[in-house]
């Protein structure tokens, strides 16, 4: 009789602690961070498990290339996972009732310790469907050997990156490296040209104001930027083709004068930079239109946590994206990270000084980069792709997208 009780006691108590019973939760993310059998996830996995017995989390890790069309098969087959990355998709999925609004879950004070800009990129309709994981904003990183070489300085003005550019091809470099093989590149470094031309591209990518159009003059202007500055070979040849990688070994190998790119990106050149780029690279604001302008430069987070709202793990899953978040286990992470955080209180975390430069820059330059809005993205992303290839023209460009969006939507 002892042992039935026994028995149906902890049967009870499996019941009601689901974090007490044999549980497995998954988590999917393009982040390479974030799979088993690194440190640094391993520990964060380690930590919850302990806390949590009976629950083992399951990593699953999709290659950014791959990661978009995985999740939408997942989405069309009713398989989402129940911690994921939700991506351009957060805002569909939360308005179709397939993820926890946070707001729901977290009290007022949670959301108050994240950047405004990470916050609002994933929140819809005043609520919350996504959290900001790391934040990030973008700059040019020169090679000041180089820069020195040509003697030169970091453009502060679009029009002197141009009048430059003959200037270092001379020599045998590229003016500015980056690569747009995935077709996400292109975006991060458009968009906030449509804000130095006044657009507002939080407002367009919702495009419900009355009169608002993608086919608009801060959309030709930049447009406009983006093909004179291809056409003046500012960028690699063949941009289009050349994937993150191979960018990355331009600046490496000495190829380009400048790189663009985010705020991540000084923990990758720490980890894979040649000896070269290393003792000899610094970072600065992107161009502006003129030299008194805003240099603005995109504000937000390139993935951000979701939860599946139809999960029978649901509460567990929103247990561990409180962990992941709880200021003890945030701020290490950070610190292992050494990327811009998206917590406010984590700053101090950061030693690198470059990450920390780039992270005051938000104060007056944050811009929207990121779009999740109904045929958004891959509206301006393939357009993006054919201003960089000078297949399109900037005011029939801005037409395909106004054109494509509103098909994607309906109208």
């Amino acid at each position: 009789m002892k042992r039935l009780a026994a028995a149906a006691a902890a049967s009870f108590a499996a019941a009601f602690h689901p974090a007490l019973a044999e549980t497995t939760l998954h988590v999917m993310s393009w982040q390479p961070a974030y799979v088993a059998g690194t440190p640094y996830w391993d520990k964060t996995v380690a930590g919850f498990e302990a806390e949590n017995p009976g629950v083992t989390v399951e990593s699953n890790f999709v290659a950014f290339s791959q990661y978009l069309p995985t999740l939408t098969a997942m989405i069309a087959g009713g398989s989402l996972p129940d911690v994921f990355n939700g991506g351009t998709k957060t805002g569909e999925l939360g308005r179709a009732g397939l993820l926890v609004n946070f707001k729901d879950v977290f009290k007022p004070e949670f959301f108050d310790q994240f950047f405004k800009g990470p916050l609002r990129q994933y929140t819809f309709d005043g609520k919350p469907y996504g959290l900001a994981d790391m934040a990030q904003d973008f700059g040019v990183f020169a090679n000041d050997r180089i820069m020195k070489e040509v003697g030169l300085t970091a453009p502060n003005t679009w029009d002197e990156l141009i009048a430059d550019a003959p200037k270092f091809k001379a020599k045998g470099y590229i003016p500015l490296a980056w690569g747009n093989l995935t077709r996400n590149t292109c975006p991060d470094f458009f968009l906030p040209l449509v804000a130095q031309y006044g657009g507002d591209v939080y407002a367009l990518d919702d495009h419900t104001a009355p009169g608002l159009s993608w086919d608009s003059k801060p959309v030709v202007d930049a447009l406009g930027l983006l093909e004179r500055l291809a056409k003046s070979g500012v960028f690699p040849p063949g941009i289009n083709g050349i994937d993150d990688p191979q960018s990355y070994q331009l600046a490496y190998q000495g190829r380009a004068a400048m790189f663009f790119g985010g705020s991540w990106t000084p923990g990758i050149f720490a980890h894979d930079g040649s000896k070269d780029w290393l003792d000899n690279y610094s970072v600065h604001k992107v161009p502006a239109l003129t030299a008194d302008s805003v240099h603005y430069t995109g504000d937000g987070a390139g993935e951000a946590w979701s939860v599946n709202a139809s999960s029978p793990n649901k509460d567990l899953a929103v247990k561990f994206v409180a962990y992941i978040f709880r200021p003890d286990v945030y701020n290490w992470r950070a610190k292992g990270l050494q990327s811009f955080p998206a917590l406010t209180s984590a700053v101090d975390q950061i030693d690198n000084p470059k990450v920390r430069t780039m992270i005051s820059w938000i104060a007056t330059d944050a811009a929207d980069h990121i779009l999740f809005g109904p045929g958004s993205w891959d509206s301006v992303s393939n357009v993006c792709q054919s201003a960089l290839d000078g297949s399109i023209s900037p005011a029939d460009g801005a037409k395909k997208i106004e054109a494509d969006v509103m098909a994607a939507r309906g109208k």
